[in-house]
């Protein structure tokens, strides 16, 4: 099993830290991990936060706190280098997650060529400079015209896939993290996403990260978003979004299950489309 989303940011570089991670990876039977970083704990990826930093003042003064204790992000190539070299009981990646805006496509293709990382995941973390998934920004669904909401978020994941700039499409249900869950129909835009995926040749998450970050109770993307993706033949890899090594691997188990469950469903229907039933 994989667990294609772990962050490695409340730990200093060394073999040790990934020793944890590790450790807690082969008590869970993963057998892979993606190991990436946020964009924004790296000095040169800041003008990806121009938008959100002026939305508002909370947001000004989160990202001038996370600017004021960013990293080169020659620390963090330098130290995958160092890991290449050491042999670990488990595959490792290493890889970035990068907050997706359109006004920044070519700060994020300067990044791209100019390191070499293992895998690139754009993710969906503004809605048009909005910081949607800031706890001390919590928001009630009710203020809210969801349809909208959602059909806006639908769309920048889109943006998002069709840019083939990334490797994967990071938590799709991030916009569900306070309770908005989607509540219209959008199997147009989950196929639109899913095509884009393929033409890109992108795998999207099934992440667990709001259920263990966020207490959520709805475990990984939509219904009529994974079965959109199984229809396109979309790889989907299992993701916790850890934060620290204790959480590598959590509800990875019952994530396969869901996947398993939704591509036994999508074959029934297949074969029953393909052979009615005569009477």
């Amino acid at each position: 099993m994989v667990d294609a989303h772990v962050h490695l940011e409340k730990g200093s570089y060394c073999i040790e830290w990934i020793q944890e991670f590790i450790q807690y990876a082969l008590l869970r039977n993963i057998n892979e991990i993606y190991f990436l970083e946020h964009t924004h704990i790296f000095k040169e990826c800041s003008s990806l936060y121009d938008e959100m930093s002026c939305y508002n003042e909370y947001q000004n003064n989160w990202y001038r706190k996370k600017y004021e204790n960013a990293r080169p992000l020659k620390e963090y190539t330098d130290f995958i280098d160092d890991m290449k070299k050491e042999r670990f009981p488990i595959k490792l990646k290493f890889g970035l997650e990068v907050c997706y805006s359109s006004e920044h496509i070519k700060d994020i293709e300067n990044i791209k060529n100019m390191y070499s990382f293992d895998f690139l995941v754009g993710s969906i973390h503004f809605i048009d400079g909005w910081a949607f998934s800031h706890k001390k920004q919590l928001w009630r669904k009710e203020n809210y015209n969801l349809n909208d909401l959602y059909k806006r978020y639908y769309e920048l994941m889109y943006e998002l896939a069709d840019s083939n700039l990334f490797s994967g499409l990071a938590h799709p249900n991030s916009l569900q993290c306070f309770g908005a869950y989607p509540i219209g129909d959008y199997d147009t835009e989950c196929n639109r996403i899913a095509k884009a995926l393929k033409e890109n040749n992108m795998y999207i998450e099934e992440s667990s990260g709001l259920a263990i970050n966020y207490g959520d109770t709805e475990l990984g993307m939509s219904g009529k978003m994974l079965k959109a993706m199984i229809l396109q033949n979309i790889q989907i890899l299992t993701a916790s979004d850890a934060h620290i090594p204790q959480d590598v691997g959590k509800l990875i188990f019952e994530m396969n299950d869901l996947i398993s469950k939704a591509e036994q469903s999508s074959e029934r229907v297949s074969q029953q489309t393909a052979y009615p039933q005569q009477w």
